[in-house]
C-alpha cells in the first residue's frame, strides 16, 4: 500500500490554495500529541503513550495496572463502536476518564514521576516535527495541542521544555491534575478532555477561542478518527485534515478516508505537513 493517500486530490489542492491566499496571519494548527507529533513505533515496537510511559515505569501502586486494564477493557469498545451515538460516546468517555484519573490519584501519582517517565520512557517526535515547530514559533502561528492523556499539561509542557522546544505560541488543551504540597495528585481540573470532545468547546472553556477566532484557516493533524473533529464549532474558511494511520492499516484506511483529506501511512514522517506549512510561508513572501 502506498505511503501517502490523498482522499480527494482536487479538493486537497483547492483547500491548500485557500490556505496560501489566507497567509500566515489567518493560520492556526490543531494537533493531537500521542501518535501524531510522536512516532507510534520505536525500533519496530509500539511506542508508549504519555500514560503508557508512566504505567511501564512502575511508578504507581501494585494494583494500578490491573485496575486500569479493567477500565480499558470495559470502555474501549464503546470508543470504537461505530453504531453508538456521539453523545453516548462522550458520556461514556467522560465516565471512563473520571474513573481513571481517580485511580491515578489513589495509586499515588507524583509530579516527579511524570518528569522521570517523560525523560526515560517516552516515544520520539516524528522526523520533521522539530522544524515544523520552529517555523511556527518564528512566524508566531498558534499551535493548539489537544491531548486526553493522563499526564496532561504537566507532562506535555515538561516534554517540550526538556527538549528546548517550548514557545509561547503553543497552547495546551489537555487534562491536568491539582497537586498537593507533597507533589502528589489530589484532584483533577475540570472539564475532562477525552477523544470525542477535543474541539472548540474546550477552547472556549479555557478562554482562548475568541482570541484566535480571526485565524480561521486550519491545518488539522491527528491519528484517531475522533481527532478529525477537533475543528467542530470553529468557523473555518479553509481546512486541511491530515491523519497518521499508524496501525491496522488496511482495516483503518476506509474509515479514515471518510473524515481526512490526506493519510500518511505506516508511521510516516512529517514531510507533508511541513511542505504545506513552508508553501504557505513562501507564498506570503
Amino acid at each position: 500500500m502506498e505511503e501517502l493517500i490523498f482522499t480527494q486530490p482536487d479538493d486537497f489542492e483547492r483547500q491548500k490554495q485557500r490556505l496560501f491566499r489566507g497567509g500566515v496571519s489567518r493560520l492556526k494548527i490543531l494537533a493531537d500529541f500521542d501518535g501524531t507529533l510522536t512516532t507510534n513505533f520505536i525500533h519496530g515496537r509500539k511506542a508508549p503513550s504519555l500514560i503508557g510511559a508512566l504505567r511501564e515505569g512502575n511508578y504507581l501502586s501494585n494494583d494500578y495496572n490491573k485496575k486500569a486494564q479493567a477500565l480499558h477493557d470495559y470502555y474501549k469498545p464503546f470508543e470504537s463502536d461505530q453504531t453508538l451515538a456521539l453523545e453516548s460516546k462522550k458520556a461514556l468517555m467522560t465516565e471512563w476518564w473520571h474513573k481513571h484519573f481517580q485511580l491515578l490519584i489513589d495509586s499515588g501519582l507524583c509530579e516527579a514521576d511524570i518528569a522521570d517517565a517523560v525523560d526515560n520512557r517516552l516515544s520520539n517526535l516524528r522526523p520533521g516535527v522539530i522544524e515544523f515547530l520552529s517555523i511556527l514559533e518564528k512566524n508566531n502561528i498558534p499551535l493548539f495541542i489537544f491531548s486526553a492523556s493522563g499526564l496532561g499539561i504537566s507532562g506535555l509542557k515538561y516534554f517540550f521544555m526538556k527538549r528546548g522546544l517550548w514557545s509561547e505560541n503553543i497552547i495546551l488543551v489537555a487534562n491536568d491534575f491539582i497537586w498537593g504540597k507533597d507533589g502528589r495528585a489530589v484532584g483533577i481540573k475540570e472539564p475532562i478532555i477525552h477523544s470525542f470532545n477535543k474541539d472548540e468547546t474546550m477552547l472556549s472553556k479555557i478562554g482562548v477561542a475568541e482570541k484566535f477566532s480571526k485565524r480561521n484557516n486550519i491545518i488539522l493533524l491527528g491519528d484517531g478518527l475522533g481527532d478529525a473533529n477537533m475543528d467542530n464549532g470553529l468557523s473555518a474558511a479553509a481546512i486541511l485534515k491530515i491523519a497518521f494511520v499508524n496501525d491496522k492499516i488496511r482495516e483503518s484506511v476506509p474509515l479514515y478516508r471518510e473524515v481526512y483529506d490526506a493519510l500518511i501511512l505506516n508511521d510516516g514522517d512529517f514531510t507533508l505537513p511541513l511542505e504545506v506549512l513552508k508553501e504557505i510561508i513562501n507564498y506570503a513572501d
